[in-house]
C-alpha cells in the first residue's frame, strides 16, 4: 500500500483496513485457502507450512496454495492430456444415457449437448483427474524418499535462509545438492520445485603426444 499523503487519509485508511479485514485467495482445484491457518508471510513459515501439511496428509492444500502455482498448473496440463480421451468418452456415454433418460437426471446436472460447453466439461474433468494424480505422485515421492523428509526438517530447524524479495533460498551445510528455493508472490512466499545444481568441473584439455606425428 502506497503511503498516505495527509494525516486524514492515513486514518481513514487505517479504519477501512479495520472494518473490511483481508480476504483469502481465491479457491484453486477446488481447495479454499486459509493464510491464518497455513502462514507462508516468509520462506521459512512456508517451509514450516509444508511441513505441517505433509504431516497431516494434507497434500490438496499444499499443491493447491503452497507449492509454486506455476509448476502445479504445468504438472496438472501434463497429465490432463492423458485423460482427456476418457473422459471425452464417459461424458458421451453418460450424454446418451441422460437423454434417453431425462426424467432421471436434473437438468441443471446434465453434460451439456454444445459441442463448445461438453469440451469444456471434458477438459475440466480431465484436470481434476490430473490433479489427483498429482497428489498420487507427491505423496509416493515422500512414502520412497523419507530421508526427503528429513533434509527438509534440517534445513528448517538449523538451516540458513537467505532472502531477496522477490525470492529466496535455504539450505544446510550437512544437507548436500538440496537448496531450497522460494518465490513470491503477492505477500506469500511459495516452494519452487528445484534444487541447486552442483557446479560441473571443467575436463582439463587432452595434452597431445609429442611423439604421435601429424
Amino acid at each position: 500500500m502506497r503511503p498516505a499523503l495527509a494525516f486524514g487519509v492515513l486514518l481513514g485508511t487505517m479504519a477501512l483496513a479495520h472494518a473490511q479485514p483481508s480476504k483469502d485467495p481465491d479457491p484453486r482445484y477446488g481447495v479454499n485457502a486459509r493464510v491464518k491457518v497455513h502462514s507462508q508471510t516468509s520462506p521459512k513459515e512456508s517451509l514450516k507450512t509444508t511441513l505441517a501439511l505433509i504431516d497431516a496428509g494434507q497434500y490438496a492444500y499444499l499443491a493447491a496454495h503452497v507449492l509454486d502455482p506455476k509448476f502445479v498448473d504445468d504438472m496438472v496440463a501434463d497429465r490432463a492430456k492423458g485423460f482427456e480421451a476418457g473422459v471425452e468418452r464417459e461424458l458421451a456415454a453418460l450424454r446418451e444415457f441422460q437423454r434417453a433418460h431425462p426424467d432421471q437426471v436434473q437438468a441443471t446436472d446434465r453434460v451439456p449437448l454444445d459441442p463448445k460447453e461438453f469440451r469444456a466439461a471434458a477438459e475440466q474433468k480431465a484436470r481434476e483427474l490430473a490433479f489427483k494424480q498429482l497428489l498420487r505422485d507427491i505423496e509416493e515421492k515422500f512414502r520412497e524418499d523419507p530421508h526427503a523428509l528429513k533434509d527438509l526438517r534440517t534445513i528448517l530447524r538449523e538451516g540458513k535462509f537467505s532472502e531477496a524479495d522477490p525470492t529466496a533460498s535455504a539450505g544446510h551445510g550437512t544437507v548436500k545438492g538440496r537448496t531450497l528455493h522460494f518465490k513470491k508472490i503477492g505477500d506469500r512466499w511459495f516452494l519452487e520445485n528445484r534444487v541447486a545444481e552442483e557446479p560441473k568441473k571443467e575436463e582439463e584439455p587432452k595434452k597431445e603426444d609429442p611423439k604421435k606425428e601429424p
